[in-house]
């Protein structure tokens, strides 16, 4: 199935497949903080345990991130399908780190300001991908304040180059299937005089430049 455009449905099509597209993204965004809530993020060594989950998390955001690419190029409706994307990978973006603030914070709570509960990290971690900085919650030990240094550098990345990377697969599939593989078509019709078909000149042979109106005669 050749991918197609937004423009290209219907209108009552287009606001179910839009509507389908928000309610299925919410479900799984919804699904991942579940997930958050429910998995233990409170054992294993002090600060190795939140740097070990960090760093299984990426490796888990990277392989989703490709899947939702390769979904991308199949999908019929590429550009929904990139909003879907970019939800989903913001959503585990947030957890990923979130859940690493937890474990660091259960390790020893001198690492925040604060206690960090579960909800607490959640927070924290959105606040810090938006930049506000209430300053409520603030690290106190240097591994804190790297940890949150490294999220805010990729924070940058993130919002540079993923949905730089979703947006460009939707264009790609649609250039893709979109293209019909012949010649374009001229920009304007060519006419002979008087606009009497086209004007595509003589006939020439391939000698002398003469017309092809026959059989080469022999000169005299």
């Amino acid at each position: 199935m050749s991918a197609r455009r937004l423009r290209e449905l219907a209108p009552a099509q287009r606001r179910r497949a839009v509507a389908a597209t928000v309610v299925g993204s919410l479900i799984m965004a919804a699904a991942l903080i579940g997930l958050y809530y429910v998995l233990p993020l409170t054992s294993g060594r002090p600060d190795a345990g939140a740097v070990l989950r960090l760093c299984v998390g990426g490796v888990v955001f990277v392989v989703v991130v490709a899947v939702e690419v390769r979904r991308i190029l199949r999908a019929d409706l590429p550009q929904l399908r990139a909003v879907e994307a970019a939800i989903v990978s913001l959503a585990l973006f947030v957890i990923l780190f979130a859940s690493a603030y937890v474990s660091l914070a259960h390790s020893n709570p001198d690492n925040f300001s604060t206690t960090l509960n579960r909800t607490g990290g959640l927070y924290f971690a959105i606040v810090t991908l938006g930049t506000v900085g209430y300053g409520d919650i603030v690290p106190t030990s240097d591994f804190a304040r790297s940890l949150v240094s490294v999220q805010i550098l990729v924070d940058l990345v993130f919002l540079a180059l993923l949905l730089r990377l979703v947006v460009g697969a939707a264009r790609l599939s649609l250039h893709r299937d979109g293209d019909p593989g012949g010649p374009p078509a001229p920009p304007f019709p060519v006419t002979g005089p008087g606009g009497a078909g086209p004007d595509v000149g003589p006939d020439l042979g391939p000698d002398l430049g003469q017309p092809d109106d026959g059989p080469p005669r022999p000169l005299p």
